[in-house]
């Protein structure tokens, strides 16, 4: 499956908002040969034995075959990671169910952490994605755009409520544009770091 999310990286100033693209196959690929480079324990089951590995990573790998009564049946293999260096933990952060993909936990483990091997897994982790630039992403546009589509529901809105929502929208606006302004900066400096160019 083609997973599509955004990503941003800064410029200037503002940021660049761009699509990211992966193939789940891809992603589970790379984490996996990652986990066995690292020297994680791993076991595959069935999909009746899930249930009791939860709260662990799970991929499913492959089906297999099995003959029973004679007909086919074909339970779902799934790979568990019993114990995974924390590296991995920070990889696999982006594969849940956020709309924008963030290296920023990578970001803080590298920095921690700068050892050969994390560098030699980055690199190879960061080569399945792919980056399509989609628009800039201006505060002060935003902001107005926001502002406007408040001012066009005015009618709804005695006096004193309207300027309360106007002051608490162009907060929380600034602040959600902080924090996109981190993530960004986090994320360049993965990039750079594996010297991937986007």
């Amino acid at each position: 499956m083609k997973i599509e999310k955004e990503f941003y990286l800064p410029n200037k100033g503002i940021l660049n908002l761009y699509n990211i693209s992966y193939l789940e196959e891809d992603f589970n690929l790379v984490t996996d040969k990652i986990s066995n480079s690292l020297g994680n324990i791993t076991i595959d089951v069935n999909s009746r034995l899930l249930s009791k590995f939860y709260h662990l990573r799970k991929i499913k790998i492959q089906d297999k075959k099995v003959i029973r009564n004679k007909s086919l049946y074909s339970p779902d293999i799934y790979r568990i990671y019993l114990v995974e260096d924390s590296f991995l933990k920070s990889l696999t952060s982006i594969n849940y169910g956020h709309e924008i993909i963030s290296f920023k936990e990578i970001d803080t483990f590298i920095s921690e952490n700068n050892n050969p091997k994390y560098l030699k897994a980055l690199e190879e982790y960061l080569q399945i994605f792919n980056f399509e630039y989609k628009e800039s992403y201006i505060k002060e546009e935003i902001i107005k755009r926001e502002l406007d589509e408040l001012e066009k529901n005015r009618d709804f809105y005695k006096v004193e409520r309207f300027l309360d929502q106007k002051y608490f929208l162009e907060i929380a606006l600034e602040n959600d544009y902080k924090k996109k302004e981190e993530m960004a900066k986090a994320n360049e400096r993965v990039l750079r770091i594996a010297n991937r160019k986007v």
